[in-house]
């Protein structure tokens, strides 16, 4: 059975086959220089076992993509480049630890009133926008 006619991959081995597949249509592709470099058959081939391989790692490998940064954390993180401020430099700002610091950044952790307060008052991040994710 060629891997294109494959619905679902069922072992390791399956998987591991299919990995090696994709990555020779995209080294294809990217030898190329371009995505015409497939043939419209390997387009469909790359797209029908990229479907399956991600079907296969988040309903056996628990493997998720990563979740996407909140408008809080873009605005923190915009905050953080502007003023040039490392995750240390935001922890003594706020007056909470780094490891706080990362929680936040990562959604982690909720967000309290005070550490609200202070976000508001020391970046000037909106107080709506911050109880919206407290």
């Amino acid at each position: 059975m060629e891997e294109s006619e494959m619905e679902t991959i069922k072992t390791k081995k399956e998987y591991e086959s299919v990995m090696i597949r994709i990555e020779e249509l995209i080294k294809k592709t990217t030898e190329a220089g371009e995505a015409d470099g497939l043939t419209k058959e390997e387009h469909n081939e790359l797209k029908e076992l990229s479907t399956i391989a991600a079907d296969y790692e988040d309903n056996v490998l628990n493997i998720y993509p990563l979740a996407e940064p909140t408008l809080l954390v873009l605005n923190i993180e915009q905050e953080m480049l502007k003023r040039r401020l490392k995750q240390r430099d935001l922890a003594n700002l706020l007056g909470i630890s780094e490891a706080r610091v990362s929680n936040v950044l990562r959604g982690k952790s909720r967000i309290g009133i005070t550490l609200a307060k202070r976000m508001h008052e020391r970046l000037g991040i909106d107080g709506n926008l911050i109880l919206k994710y407290a």
